[in-house]
């Protein structure tokens, strides 16, 4: 397979650093520096603009089974990737960080032509929605379409469910505990397994279902919500939620941002304001928030407002951070939740570059481990039951799409071709599953 990347910064060279021992990649860059780092992997780098024919051409776009934008210019990605479907790309997928080219946080089949358009921004507001969402969860992952998700929660001190056995735990119809998370460990959960306070547990199931686990983890509910950031990101977590029974308040030190927002929203209360002043934040009562979502133009503030909030005594931190180098400082100085628009696109692009047969592909625990959906297709397993099925250690079936139907696998549950796994496993131990799988 060809692959030509057009973009050396985080998620191309990520990309290509992923690719690159299996696959033709061709990598488009004018910056020296960046050409200097992404040549010291097994890629043919080709200077110059991606938007440039010449350019496209020596670096054989017109041969390419898969195209790939993702220069931090959006026009650039766009015409591109127009350019190199013209010429004969297979496939084309392009980033864009204006909401203006695209109302969702990923559009398929676009109308001209493109095969995928993400866009960051909007993709990571979603993924921060739905974790405010769920009261005590630090990650959150659509499955199967929506059919069912997935989120991860952080066991409080206070739960019901500290101390119990995993056989004990009162888990809602179509619900299962998937993996638990304890200290950099990942636990597979047997029956006589014990919580304990901080483990992390990821949970699949339907959304309706989900709702009543909130109860059994959590000794909290989530009311009052501070969104710090009404840019881009900021205020389409707000448009999300203003349906909600949440009380939102969104901070912005822009007059005019402000002004404009009051009239999009009609339960959001806008207020102007400066995030990193600590006198305005003790006016504004943040202490008492649920939660507080940092947003801002830049890592250093939205750092700085996560942590005086937490000072002031919010329950939970959520902040978005640009560059990924930061996201393991913000989680070690007390950031509950780190998210990175970068680490997103670079999950969704791998999702279609590295792994075909894969449905959903996300990232846990500082991304030592990841959730795959993964279709059957094997004949010689058809049938075999779970506890029979050679997958590597730690990998473990957290649970059975099949059809409109989702199975709670236990050991003796058959497994046949077409059935969709849902997979919990060490990234090191992914791709060997699928090829195992399908």
């Amino acid at each position: 397979m060809q692959i030509v990347v057009a973009g050396a910064g985080e998620v191309g060279y990520n990309v290509a650093k992923a690719l690159s021992d299996n696959y033709d990649v061709f990598v488009i860059e004018v910056d020296e520096k960046k050409i200097d780092e992404i040549s010291q992997l097994n890629v043919e780098v080709v200077k110059g603009n991606a938007a440039n024919m010449r350019v496209l051409k020596k670096a054989k776009v017109g041969e390419a089974d898969i195209f790939l934008g993702v220069t931090g210019n959006d026009e650039v990605n766009l015409l591109s990737g127009i350019a190199a479907k013209k010429m004969g790309a297979k496939k084309t997928i392009v980033r864009v960080g204006n909401p203006e080219y695209v109302d969702r946080p990923y559009v398929k089949n676009h109308s001209l032509g493109f095969d995928l358009i993400i866009c960051p921004q909007l993709a990571l507001a979603r993924a921060i929605a739905n974790i405010i969402t769920f009261s005590g969860a630090v990650d959150f992952v659509s499955l199967s379409a929506g059919k069912l998700n997935l989120i991860e929660v952080e066991v409080d001190e206070n739960s019901p469910v500290v101390g119990k056995k995993v056989s004990e735990i009162p888990l809602p119809e179509n619900v299962v505990l998937t993996a638990i998370y304890r200290q950099g460990e990942l636990i597979v959960p047997r029956g006589q397994t014990e919580i304990i306070a901080d483990d992390r547990i990821s949970v699949v199931g339907k959304a309706e279902n989900l709702l009543a686990v909130q109860n059994l983890f959590q000794g909290r509910f989530t009311r009052n919500v501070v969104i710090f950031g009404g840019g881009t990101v900021g205020s389409y977590i707000a448009q999300i939620l203003d349906s909600s029974n949440l009380n939102i308040k969104l901070v912005d030190p822009n007059p005019e941002t402000c002004e404009h927002l009051c009239t999009i929203f009609e339960n959001v209360r806008v207020i102007i304001g400066d995030p990193t002043d600590l006198d305005f934040l003790q006016e504004e009562n943040i202490g008492k928030s649920d939660v507080v979502v940092a947003c801002l133009e830049n890592d250093e503030k939205n750092l700085l407002v996560s942590l005086l909030s937490k000072s002031l005594g919010a329950k939970k931190a959520v902040s978005q951070v640009s560059k990924g180098s930061y996201m393991k400082l913000f989680e070690k100085v007390g950031v509950d939740v780190v998210l990175s628009p970068r680490t997103i696109t670079y999950l969704e692009v791998l999702r279609h570059l590295r792994m075909m047969a894969v449905e959903t592909l996300a990232e846990f625990e500082k991304g030592e481990a990841v959730v795959a959906e993964i279709q059957l297709n094997k004949e010689k397993l058809s049938g075999k039951k779970i506890m029979d099925l050679k997958l590597p250690e730690k990998t473990i079936i957290g649970g059975i799409l099949r059809g409109e139907e989702c199975l709670i696998p236990r050991g003796e549950t058959q497994v046949f071709k077409g059935d969709r796994l849902l997979i919990f496993a060490p990234w090191k131990e992914v791709e060997k599953v699928e090829k195992y799988l399908s």
